[in-house]
């Protein structure tokens, strides 16, 4: 009798998801360090606003090392502090004032530039692992993901916290924050039938009293994008066929995405939630039971 070879075991695919964040999505640092030690490979990476960014770094081949000497670039303070004063004037309508789609309080020029920095002329499209980038279609509410043109476009769209930042015009819309339609797009994942599907969540503590606009700006936007991420990731449970290891980033005090001093507390978060994590990561992969038969 012909010996027959016993069937393969087929191994799971992966994805990693980064949620929305700001500066708290470089808990994600911690993540990667991991899958590097443990020579865990993803077949899809999915960003959305400052998880975007993470995605971004990761797809190119930026190191967790890189990423952290990276950071005073990426926060340099003139980022977020060259306001629109003509934007401004038009919030009230006032004489040579200006606000529409195209303007914001904040000019997005230095921020563009430090993406072109960072990604160059890299494409969605030609990215291994795949990339996809979270977005909103800022006049129809639609959320999407985008798996074509250029990273820094990309990155910059998911993030683009109107008022805050202008929107951007792509192939004939207008492109805003990922997280006002899916803060941390699991079901991107579970709708490609991935196997295995690690997401990285923030949730901060929200300060029940604001103490200036800007705080009470990040309040509301918290508040709405907490809710929405915690209801989709229901949703995305339920729907999937096998494992979603969700890697939940909490913080006690708001941390603001301009608040260097604040690094530190961020990368101890993250080691100390992948820590409790990565058994679960390592068993969801040893434990898949997908056959295939050569």
């Amino acid at each position: 009798m012909m010996a027959t070879n016993p069937p393969k075991a087929k191994q799971p695919t992966i994805a990693v998801v980064t949620g929305s964040g700001g500066i708290k999505t470089f808990a994600a640092v911690a993540l990667y360090e991991f899958l590097d030690e443990a020579g865990i490979v993803p077949d899809l990476l999915i960003g959305c606003s400052g998880g975007a960014l993470m995605t971004g770094l990761r797809a190119t081949g930026y190191s967790p090392s890189q990423m952290l000497d990276l950071i005073p670039e990426i926060m340099k303070p003139e980022l977020y502090s060259k306001i629109d004063y003509r934007a401004l004037l038009g919030i009230p309508g006032l004489p040579f004032g200006r606000f529409d789609l195209s303007t914001a309080i904040l000019k997005p020029d230095y921020m563009k530039a430090a993406h072109r920095r960072l990604f160059g002329e890299r494409r969605l499209e030609d990215l291994d692992p795949a990339v996809l980038i979270q977005v909103t279609d800022f006049q129809t509410g639609e959320g999407f993901v985008l798996d074509r043109g250029l990273l820094s476009d990309a990155v910059y769209a998911s993030g683009a916290l109107y008022p805050a930042l202008p929107l951007l015009h792509l192939d004939g819309r207008w492109l805003v924050d990922g997280a006002f339609s899916s803060p941390c797009p699991v079901m991107e994942a579970v709708k490609r039938n991935i196997d295995i599907i690690i997401a990285i969540t923030v949730e901060t503590r929200l300060d029940a009293e604001p103490g200036n606009f800007l705080a009470l700006f990040n309040y509301s936007q918290s508040m709405c994008t907490n809710l929405l991420m915690k209801n989709q990731m229901v949703t995305a449970i339920n729907l999937h066929h096998y494992e979603i290891v969700q890697l939940n980033m909490r913080f006690d005090r708001p941390v603001e995405f301009w608040q260097l001093d604040a690094i530190p507390l961020v990368l101890e978060t993250g080691r100390k939630v992948v820590a409790e994590k990565k058994d679960q990561i390592l068993s969801a992969i040893d434990n898949f039971k997908g056959h295939e038969y050569e």
